[in-house]
């Protein structure tokens, strides 16, 4: 693990979330302020930590959580009911400021940073950056970055700040007021299942 430069200490701020829109799974709305292990940009090489995602809007959780690249090069684009039926949506918010490396903007750049830690598809220069920070760096909730796809700002916060962490009771995401918004803003169409279009 390489040690981190004095560079990324420099990107620390300090920020009391409200309102940040989390997208999960269904199964999981009885624990909206938790999350498990899994492969994700800026989650654990050695299985040490948990990161919990969330979004500063509703565009960017669903272009996270949902979309991501499944409609590139795509003239067509449709969600299918069963899929969205098994997701739900929460707003996640601290109890304290929390203490965050900000990788928004150029900070990659001017902190020396290989850039594929946030804008890379591929997650591997993320999660090594986010091991060294998490082990090097204990007093670090976790991190603010820029969604690849809206640019929108995110947070991988760290299982050490989840006792922080509150989410509101989460709603299913086809109950979202904001969904059809987004859905015609994208010019996607929510069908039924598949071969069968959406009354």
């Amino acid at each position: 693990m390489k040690p981190l430069t004095n560079r990324i200490h420099e990107r620390t701020v300090t920020a009391r979330i409200a309102d940040w829109p989390r997208i999960l799974p269904t199964r999981h709305r009885a624990t909206p302020a938790d999350a498990g292990f899994g492969s994700s940009r800026f989650s654990t090489i050695s299985g040490s930590f948990r990161v919990l995602y969330a979004a500063e809007d509703f565009p960017t959780a669903f272009a996270e959580a949902v979309v991501r690249d499944r409609f590139e090069g795509k003239s067509r684009r449709f969600l299918y009911r069963p899929f969205l039926d098994g997701l739900c949506v929460t707003s996640i918010g601290s109890g304290r400021a929390l203490k965050l490396i900000d990788l928004t903007g150029g900070a990659a750049y001017e902190a020396g940073v290989d850039t594929d830690t946030s804008r890379a598809r591929q997650h591997s220069s993320g999660q090594e950056l986010s091991e060294a920070i998490h082990s090097q760096l204990p007093d670090i909730d976790g991190i603010l970055f820029n969604s690849r796809l809206t640019t929108g700002r995110c947070l991988g916060i760290y299982n050490r700040a989840f006792a922080t962490l509150s989410g509101t009771t989460p709603i299913g995401v086809l109950q979202s007021s904001l969904l059809t918004g987004e859905l015609t803003r994208l010019g996607i169409t929510v069908r039924r299942k598949r071969g069968y279009a959406r009354p």
